[in-house]
């Protein structure tokens, strides 16, 4: 076999590929430490543990879930010990699974309240709206402007949340930019986390469960149909303020803006915008639980980044120039 012999004194020719050292090494460094947002989700994960273990005689599932969280504890210690990944699934369980893991949380959230035996605070909430708006637009705005072209606009921007929330980090990842995906990985994460937070210690219902829905032909629309139908797969009480519609969307939104192209964060913006006002005009949130996620959006911006940096990020990753 001819070859020849680099720098380092490695043969490389047509059938041997000359390794990359350097590479592999930032691999493993990379691989054999936790990310910031694994160590958010260890620490919900070691909350609920503890939570469920003090309700053990409150209800009939909380030894059960108790196990859910232990096991949900170890998961990320065993993505760092589990040989490397070799595939791209198993690539994308890797970068996106505190995601993954937050949409099982939310379910999770409804089960909470009947063990803490708690009822939800909407009274001050609903008069603190009151105060700052002068009418309570949930109850108004919807009868007001029911025409069934302005109802699907709304409900569009309301259902598409789901997109704008979870398409970018997807895309990163299938792109392999992978330092921007854990970006966005790391901060959407906190806004829920956080977020779940709130609804445990401060649950407030919201319009959504404690008024009759408006009626009217707003009711025959597609995408009308469609928020109906995503919300029965799974609801949860106690969630209403802030409102984390409007968080993570505002979140993904300055993400978007962050890394990717400008007409893609554009769009996102546009969208943030809609979830902002639909949350409302849908009969959802109170107005001032919007306004309360567009300000934890932007309180969980400014703490991420040396909240990132004491969770083991070595540096912030670099934008990427888009234009």
């Amino acid at each position: 076999m001819v070859g020849n012999r680099d720098g380092a004194g490695i043969f490389t020719g047509p059938s041997v590929k000359c390794l990359d050292y350097a590479s592999l090494d930032r691999s493993m460094a990379q691989r054999s430490r936790l990310r910031p947002a694994d160590w958010l989700i260890a620490f919900y994960n070691v909350v609920m543990v503890v939570l469920w273990l003090v309700f053990l005689g409150r209800a009939w599932y909380a030894p059960w879930l108790a196990l859910a969280h232990v096991a949900g504890l170890l998961l990320p210690w065993l993505w760092i010990r589990a040989p490397m990944p070799g595939g791209r699934a198993m690539r994308f369980l890797r970068e996106l699974n505190p995601l993954l893991f937050l949409a099982v949380y939310w379910t999770e959230l409804d089960l909470v309240r009947p063990a803490l035996a708690l009822t939800g605070i909407d009274e001050p909430i609903a008069a603190l709206d009151r105060l700052m708006f002068g009418v309570s637009l949930h109850e108004v705005w919807l009868p007001t402007m029911g025409a069934l072209w302005m109802s699907e606009v709304m409900h569009f921007f309301y259902y598409a949340y789901y997109l704008a929330v979870y398409i970018p980090p997807v895309a990163l990842v299938i792109m392999a930019r992978y330092p921007a995906a854990r970006d966005m990985t790391f901060r959407l994460t906190l806004t829920y986390v956080s977020c779940y937070f709130v609804y445990i210690a401060f649950p407030v219902d919201g319009p959504h469960f404690l008024m009759e829905p408006a009626t009217g032909v707003h009711t025959e629309g597609f995408f009308y149909g469609l928020v109906g139908a995503a919300q029965a797969l799974g609801d949860s009480r106690g969630c209403s303020f802030p409102s984390s519609h409007v968080a993570a969307a505002v979140m993904a939104a300055m993400l978007a803006w962050r890394w990717l192209p400008r007409w893609v964060a554009v769009i996102v913006w546009i969208e943030a915008f809609g979830v902002l006002t639909s949350t409302t005009y849908t009969q959802h949130h109170y107005a001032i639980d919007s306004v309360a996620g567009l300000l934890w959006a932007v309180l969980v911006w400014v703490v991420a980044t040396p909240l990132g940096r004491a969770l083991g990020e070595p540096s912030e990753p670099k934008p990427r120039e888009s234009g």
